[in-house]
């Protein structure tokens, strides 16, 4: 009795993607040299708050900016204002958003509706955020918020006009993709 040999095909692994908002603060620099050494992808990625965090999907990149789209279209753009701390599960320390919060939110939570339902992870609440640091050994965490405590009391400020689709090719390459524009 002869024996079949299986053959696997290996398929490309699905794109990784994230809609986020870069914003263009005047005092930006200060960000970006605070996460150079205490954020993993402080060179990876500019400084943004995530709307939809990375996920793997069969979505094509029309069929996502089709749905961004259809969100952000009841927005016109819309001030933010950052300042004080933001921290979570004694890992990630960042900067808070006090002026455009809500907005920002009513957004995430819009944006998960449909095609993106599935990717929404229901256990985090979810805060509009720039990650400054991430504690990866014990003990860092403290330091950080101590260290980033210098930074949040300034205040940062722009205009959300748009959001990026960006696709994370791997852990050091993030591509920006297409950019959708508030419309109003």
């Amino acid at each position: 009795m002869a024996t079949k040999k299986l053959t696997y095909i290996l398929r490309p692994s699905l794109p990784r993607r994230a809609v986020v908002w870069f914003p263009k603060f005047a005092n930006q620099r200060v960000i970006d040299q605070f996460r150079g050494s205490r954020d993993p992808l402080g060179n990876l990625i500019a400084p943004h708050i995530s709307l939809v965090f990375p996920f793997h999907s069969r979505l094509t990149l029309d069929q996502l900016s089709a749905h961004v789209q259809k969100v952000v279209r009841r927005w016109a753009p819309f001030p933010v204002v950052m300042t004080g701390a933001w921290s979570a599960q004694n890992e990630f320390v960042g900067l808070a958003t006090q002026v455009g919060r809500d907005a920002l939110t009513e957004m995430h939570d819009r944006l998960y509706l449909g095609p993106l339902n599935e990717f929404l992870r229901p256990e985090f609440e979810y805060e509009p955020h720039i990650t400054l640091a991430r504690a990866t050994q014990l003990n860092q965490f403290e330091s950080f918020d101590r260290a980033a405590s210098l930074i949040t009391r300034d205040s940062f400020r722009d205009v959300v006009r748009k959001l990026t689709i960006v696709q994370v090719e791997t852990d050091s390459v993030a591509v920006i993709e297409r950019e959708i524009y508030l419309q109003h």
